[in-house]
């Protein structure tokens, strides 16, 4: 790989690498049945932004994005984290939220496979590119198709499905 690619792939930041996640899982939407609607804010914390995750199929959840950085959530550890997210919960949508069936916390910046140590601190959101991610040797035999590549959206979910999509058009271009 040239090493003005190896540069621009080591310098784009995977946006949500130091993030973390967590959801709760709940028998009933106790919190639709009371009129909330599953959504809040919080400058208290540990969850700053929560929202309503039932599934499709009716899969009562709540989830919301830890405030914490990602050392500090290091050394709490996921039983602190998963506590007292739940205590908060319980603070915003009364008793109920405090008995989930399941909890998860997905914290991004310990997963080997989305993040490096170079990703724990924020950084800001990737700029789009129209610029080629692979050049040389390379072109048309390897092909990116992460959410950082996406030309219109990097770093949210949109911009993974157009980075894939890019990606399978690529792929089927390079066959010909």
């Amino acid at each position: 790989i040239e090493s003005a690619t190896a540069r621009r792939w080591r310098d784009t930041a995977t946006w949500m690498a130091p993030h973390a996640k967590f959801f709760a899982l709940y028998q009933q939407p106790f919190w639709r049945d009371a009129g909330l609607s599953g959504t809040a804010q919080s400058q208290v914390g540990p969850l700053v932004e929560i929202h309503d995750a039932t599934t499709a199929s009716g899969m009562p959840a709540l989830f919301g994005f830890l405030g914490v950085g990602a050392d500090q959530r290091a050394v709490l550890g996921e039983a602190a984290l998963t506590h007292a997210c739940i205590e908060q919960l319980t603070r915003l949508f009364g008793p109920e939220a405090g008995r989930p069936r399941a909890t998860l916390l997905k914290d991004w910046a310990a997963d080997p496979l989305t993040a490096t140590a170079a990703d724990r601190s924020p950084g800001g959101h990737p700029e789009p590119s129209r610029t080629p991610w692979v050049n040389g040797v390379w072109k048309d035999r390897l092909f990116l198709a992460g959410s950082e590549t996406s030309p219109t959206a990097p770093g949210y979910l949109a911009g993974a499905i157009a980075a894939a999509e890019r990606a399978v058009i690529e792929i089927h271009g390079s066959r010909k």
